[in-house]
């Protein structure tokens, strides 16, 4: 389906992704696209990644610590490292202890990240820590000034497509896929939905 819509050289499709660009390449090996990863750190077009961030990160040994602390008594999360963000999943934790643990890490997080400038970011399923200068909705923003477009559609499951919506312009068509979100005109209840909803504007 990605393939045929932008096969269509009227469109621009863009996967605008938290993931990092190794897992974005594997996932859409073959398809020509244009990505964002990592909420827009790296952007890949016309086949090549570019980075946003001018430095590398060096993370805080009290950041890393604070988060391994909450792995240690969290079987069956993990941290995930990545170039601009650590990440700390809880997919496969039981419902009632992830919830309890992803709180206690937020709240531990907290001051810690203020004093560094750092970003805390609840996910589905993740608690991300990040720097601020760097979003979904900036990704859109950087399009936007680089680019001309008739209409502009973001569809997205995560409390981090919040940005993204924001950064729409007028007249630009916002999805939240799931549960409801301000930020978003339109709602999806279903992932299932989603095939098909595409499907539909392209025939």
């Amino acid at each position: 389906l990605l393939q045929e819509m932008s096969a269509d050289k009227r469109n621009k499709v863009v996967i605008n992704s938290g993931r990092n660009r190794q897992v974005l390449d594997q996932w859409f090996q073959g398809v020509e696209l244009d990505f964002a990863a990592e909420h827009g750190m790296f952007y890949k077009e016309e086949g090549k990644w570019h980075k946003n961030m001018q430095e590398e990160i060096e993370w805080s040994d009290e950041i890393i610590d604070i988060i391994q602390h909450t792995i240690d008594k969290t079987p069956r999360s993990h941290l995930e490292k990545k170039d601009a963000s650590l990440v700390w999943h809880y997919r496969k934790v039981d419902v009632w202890l992830a919830e309890l643990r992803a709180q206690q890490l937020i709240n531990a997080l907290i001051c810690p990240c203020s004093r560094l400038n750092l970003q805390i970011v609840p996910g589905n399923k993740i608690v991300e820590v990040k720097p601020p200068d760097f979003t979904k909705g900036s990704e859109v923003l950087r399009r936007l000034e680089h680019g001309e477009y008739d209409f502009v559609l973001a569809m997205g499951d995560d409390t981090t497509d919040e940005d993204m919506f924001r950064a729409l312009p007028q007249g630009g068509v916002s999805i939240k896929v799931g549960k409801f979100y301000p930020a978003a005109k339109y709602r999806i209840p279903l992932q299932a939905s989603v095939i098909p909803f595409l499907s539909s504007l392209i025939q």
